[in-house]
């Protein structure tokens, strides 16, 4: 699948530059626990003092976390205590909070979060999914949005990202090969699948587009939007019969202008590793990067690449880790950080996307036991996602002093976080 069914609106970006490996250097990170901190519920709050990412208005940036467990739930890590959202109502079980973003949904100054629950029941169509907004302040009830087009086993809200108040939500699942969900203000606008006019490629099953996500500002202005569809087939062009194929290699759709009446976009050329042979896992963690441009990782050569905002390849990076299960995430000033979970040897990078003499690597024993996909900034901060001791690590880059925070008990274990 992959050829492309529409032209794209830019030339094809070029070929990439010399590979770079990434630092070697390691030094390992402090780490402290904080002492437990204090559980309250969601409070009706005036945001007039809310910081950029600030949930309750206490002026302080805060950190989102969902876990998975008997019945789904998501906390917020706010400075000295843990605000505990209500599970909503016919969701046990579900998967609520195995996705997180944050959002501004609503017209004040807090941050609202979204949360998926892929396996909620729509319409009497199981695991069709949802997604919950909640918003900062406790300024209204939780909303919720659905597809479409309610489809059994579609999974919409298995990943969620935002930039403002726009929102992208993907349904790998849904058939026949994915679709991605756009939404703002609390309703869904827009249906995007790879048979969209103006979208590269053909929707074949499983080839879960849709499964990771990216939003970002372009540099003439306006949203770009990655779509990573982690089971593409790159192996020609018309619909495939997959039965009859190798592993496939994952692919990464670009769309220039999300919310454009008509949608143009391009897709990446697949990464090859030094014998020229292609990279598998293209797709699986995607972001922009603030002043920079798109990133994405190809975890079968354990490549980051880098591109320019013409989606021109600009620095590749080999990663010293050869586990699969990396992450990657940017800061709003343009840090990269990309986590590789390998329990053995957990491998954690902050990089430059134009100067290989800033890159740093850290260790610390903590990374052992980091979860999937589970990174983000926290301003300047990095948060990592933990299991068992500690549910998130949060990393000040400048001094690599790491503290580690437990904000649940019981039954529940970490899955997604934001920040």
């Amino acid at each position: 699948m992959t050829a492309c069914s529409a032209t794209p609106s830019k030339p094809a970006p070029s070929a990439a530059p010399a590979t770079q490996p990434a630092a070697t250097a390691s030094r390992p990170a402090v780490a402290v626990t904080r002492p437990t901190i204090a559980v309250t519920r969601p409070a009706k709050t005036d945001c007039a003092k809310a910081s950029a990412r600030d949930f309750d208005g206490d002026g302080r940036d805060d950190i989102a976390i969902g876990y998975v467990g008997p019945v789904g739930r998501v906390h917020v890590l706010s400075a000295d205590k843990v605000i505990t959202i209500p599970t909503p109502p016919g969701n046990r079980s579900k998967g609520f909070g195995w996705s997180v973003t944050m959002a501004k949904v609503n017209d004040d100054d807090c941050i609202d979060v979204i949360v998926g629950a892929p396996g909620h029941t729509v319409a009497g169509k199981t695991q069709a999914g949802a997604v919950y907004i909640l918003y900062g302040g406790a300024a209204a009830p939780p909303g919720k949005l659905v597809s479409l087009r309610p489809e059994e086993d579609a999974n919409f809200g298995d990943s969620v990202t935002a930039y403002g108040d726009l929102i992208a939500i993907g349904a790998p699942n849904e058939q026949p090969g994915g679709a991605v969900y756009l939404a703002r203000k609390g309703s869904v606008i827009r249906r995007i699948t790879q048979e969209t006019s103006g979208v590269p490629g053909t929707s074949e099953p499983n080839d879960h587009f849709g499964g990771h996500l990216a939003l970002g500002p372009l540099a003439r202005g306006g949203v770009g939007l990655m779509i990573g569809a982690t089971d593409e087939y790159q192996d020609g062009p018309g619909r495939q019969d997959n039965d009859s194929l190798d592993e496939p290699f994952g692919a990464v759709t670009v769309l220039h202008e999300v919310t454009a009446a008509k949608l143009t976009g391009v897709r990446l050329p697949l990464p090859k590793d030094k014998d020229g042979k292609p990279c598998g896992g293209f797709g699986r963690s995607l972001a922009y990067v603030p002043h920079a441009g798109p990133a994405a990782l190809a975890e079968g050569c354990s490549l980051l690449q880098f591109y320019d905002f013409d989606l021109n390849p600009t620095r590749t990076v080999t990663i010293p880790a050869t586990a699969w299960d990396g992450a990657l995430a940017a800061s709003t000033d343009g840090q990269v950080a990309v986590l590789w979970s390998d329990h053995n040897d957990p491998t954690l990078l902050f990089l430059s996307p134009k100067d290989p003499a800033k890159d740093r690597r850290i260790s610390g024993d903590y990374l052992r036991n980091a979860i999937q996909d589970g990174i983000t900034f926290s301003g300047t901060r990095l948060v990592v996602g933990l299991d068992w001791t500690a549910d998130v690590a949060i990393i000040d880059p400048a001094t690599e002093r790491a503290e580690l925070v437990k904000a649940a008990t019981g039954q529940l274990f970490a899955i997604s976080i934001a920040g």
